[in-house]
């Protein structure tokens, strides 16, 4: 990979690793919320928010055949389900992405999708231009 794609690639890493802070640490669900069973929870587990939206990704990948990229998210759910070892931070997992030998065509779809998803759950104005759970 030429040095060029490398920063890239760790640049959007870097900001994918920025937006899932600010995604990780904001209130996303009115209190009362249906699918929080109307609890009062300031904000999403972030943990538990990984697993999801990786879960549905790597399933949309396998579906698809994109054998690598579900192969990826095979290994960063072996990772977090180890139990014994807690698993690395999900942002430091990012920033290790450019070095991962995933083939670079493979690894922008990664992060396009994720920056999309990611992104959905910024405050662009009111409902519906964001992600929220009513």
């Amino acid at each position: 990979m030429a040095p060029q794609e490398t920063d890239s690639l760790a640049e959007r890493t870097a900001r994918l690793a920025a937006l899932w802070r600010a995604v990780s640490s904001r209130p996303l669900h009115p209190a009362g919320c249906t699918c929080m069973g109307h609890f009062l929870i300031p904000a999403m587990n972030a943990r538990d928010m990984e697993a999801d939206i990786l879960d549905y990704m790597r399933g949309r990948y396998a579906a698809e055949g994109l054998a690598p990229l579900a192969a990826l998210l095979d290994a960063r759910e072996a990772e977090r389900e180890a139990g014994d070892i807690p698993a690395r931070p999900f942002r430091a997992w990012l920033a290790h992405l450019p070095t991962a030998g995933i083939e670079p065509g493979a690894l922008d779809r990664f992060l396009t999708d994720l920056t999309a998803t990611l992104e959905s759950f910024e405050p662009a104005g009111p409902p519906p231009n964001r992600l929220i759970c009513t």
